[in-house]
């Protein structure tokens, strides 16, 4: 989780001397009453990794469940010498969004947020096995945002709707000698966002965001190859208990500027 804490206490950190330099102002500064456009960036943590997934096993040829795909090993810049290991797994309501979007005025206390965005996940590191592969586990989608908000001077809250377009996962295994790649396609979502927002000078604000989301099943794709030899080539849709079948909720902190 080293790298996550790391990620979020940095934009935390930029946020805070934001607020910082705020104070020194005296302006007397609101949400104003004009269409914006602005650009977001922002970090967020929560939902399931692996876990409840098929993961393909090279050796067997067959999925297995409950498997945590981890990224272990020497944090860097630190002597690997001292034994200093860190851990991270790929969340499904994770990690890194990045954003655009508008604002628009409904009235002296009220306006409506929208946003399209790209919100992606992933840990990699060298295999285990000694194979001298490397593997890498990702979360991917598209992210659409919907958010009325009631404001008062710097201040506003929101309770609005975020939709995941096309959410999906890759997990890769790969070496000189094989090849493995399992995609894993889950049905558009759509889930509840509730959003808190400061406004920090006349074009930036920062915030804190939970969105409750969830993932239903569609189908995986395995292709596994050993030097130029297709071992398996899978494609299975799902059968059964796949509704809400990964918890992509999270909380996150992001960072906003408008133009």
């Amino acid at each position: 989780m080293k790298i996550k804490l790391i990620s979020i206490l940095l934009l935390t950190l930029a946020c805070s001397n934001l607020l910082a330099e705020e104070k020194k102002s005296s302006l007397d500064l609101t949400f104003n009453d004009k269409i914006n456009l602005f650009m977001e960036i922002g970090v967020q943590g929560g939902g399931d990794g692996s876990e409840p997934l098929p993961v393909y096993d090279r050796a067997s040829g067959l999925y297995f469940t409950g498997i945590p795909l981890t990224l272990v090993g020497n944090w860097n810049g630190i002597d690997s010498d001292l034994q200093q290991f860190w851990e991270d797994e790929a969340e499904a309501g994770g990690l890194y969004k990045f954003a655009v979007g508008a604002e628009f005025p409904l009235g002296e206390n009220f306006s409506v947020m929208t946003s399209i965005g790209y919100l992606f996940d992933e840990v990699q590191g060298d295999l285990l096995d000694g194979s001298g592969g490397q593997g890498s586990f990702q979360f991917l989608r598209t992210t659409i945002e919907l958010i009325p908000f009631y404001q008062y001077g710097r201040h506003r809250i929101g309770l609005g709707a975020e939709m995941h377009m096309s959410p999906k996962a890759v997990h890769k295994e790969y070496a000189s000698t094989f090849s493995l790649k399992s995609t894993y396609d889950f049905d558009d979502a759509v889930g509840a966002v509730l959003r808190y927002d400061y406004l920090v000078n006349k074009n930036t604000s920062v915030g804190f965001k939970y969105a409750d989301m969830s993932y239903d099943f569609d189908e995986i794709r395995t292709r596994y190859t050993v030097g130029t030899a297709v071992i398996d080539d899978i494609q299975a849709s799902c059968t059964a208990n796949c509704g809400e079948l990964l918890d992509a909720s999270a909380f996150g902190i992001h960072l906003t500027y408008r133009f």
